[in-house]
């Protein structure tokens, strides 16, 4: 496929973050999960989406990171444009509307769609980070360290390992049907390429049951693994401090910014104007393309 891939994959370096034990990163990223998604209030999600980014940056991970997280982007402007013009945290009584023509946008959902994009892209940022830098093969030794049920652990570990995989396989087929004077490039190469991907897919997971069946996986007998995961002292240190410091946040933020006690945003009429239509312009512009892909596939 021409232009920058997209790989949701471990990213080989030397950073702290690199060298930290993956359990020390779970520490972190759980509880993180649990305060924004019972947060309410635009504040200190923006303030923890700040903080995502700066532990993200120390990682050198920026450039992998910037392009998972365009890839949402359509996702983000739907949520926009939706929650604008159908808000349901405040009807029947919605303050009044900023009228765009026929079009009336709400400032509560303007507010509410806000409030879920910060939700959303610190999570997010804090869990793309913790599987940019680290390798499923350590994430498997650290949660079998902790006695996680194998079978549980096995399928964490796979689902990471089989993304890049997949995505893999996805550039061979699109390379082939380039050789071929196929379309190899864009959305409209994308639809062809499914039917191929998904036979090797079904293939791969065929020759995964053999061989997992050939290697006893289903015994009761103790597992063994060749890789080992140091912890030290400063893995120790950081994943107690994770889980102090966001069990506190967690707790603090359910009680003081939950949902009872959110705070909406008053955008300007043109501030308000401004988000909408860069929202529906990139929501719009994605059906548009995919609309022009299918009609010349």
């Amino acid at each position: 496929m021409h232009g920058p891939s997209v790989s949701i994959s471990h990213v080989r370096g030397t950073s702290w973050l690199h060298r930290l034990d993956p359990v020390a990163k779970f520490a972190w990223v759980l509880p993180f999960g649990f305060f924004c998604f019972t947060t309410y209030w635009a504040l200190p999600l923006f303030i923890s989406l700040l903080i995502a980014l700066a532990i993200a940056s120390t990682g050198q991970i920026m450039k992998p990171l910037a392009k998972i997280m365009i890839v949402f982007t359509p996702i983000s402007a739907s949520i926009i444009v939706i929650q604008s013009i159908a808000p349901a945290v405040c009807l029947p009584n919605c303050m009044p509307p900023v009228h765009l023509g026929p079009i009336n946008i709400y400032n509560e959902g303007l507010s509410h769609a806000i409030t879920l994009l910060l939700r959303v892209s610190a999570f997010q940022v804090i869990a793309f980070t913790l599987l940019l830098t680290t390798h499923p093969s350590d994430l498997f030794a650290s949660l079998a360290r902790m006695k996680v049920p194998y079978l549980a652990n096995f399928m964490i570990s796979m689902t990471l390992q089989l993304i890049p995989v997949l995505q893999r396989e996805v550039q061979l087929v699109l390379a082939a049907q380039r050789s071929r004077g196929m379309k190899g490039s864009g959305f409209g190469s994308i639809i062809p390429s499914f039917v191929p991907v998904a036979a090797g897919a079904v293939e791969r997971v065929q020759q995964l049951a053999i061989s997992l069946e050939s290697r006893a996986f289903g015994s009761k007998g103790n597992k063994t693994s060749y890789r080992r995961v140091p912890s030290g002292p400063f893995d120790i240190f950081i994943g107690i401090l994770g889980l102090v410091v966001m069990t506190f946040a967690f707790v603090y933020g359910l009680f003081n910014w939950g949902q009872a006690g959110g705070v909406v945003l008053i955008f300007p009429p043109m501030i308000a104007t401004a988000i909408f239509v860069m929202g529906a312009v990139v929501f719009v512009g994605v059906f548009v393309v995919a609309f022009r892909v299918m009609a010349s596939a």
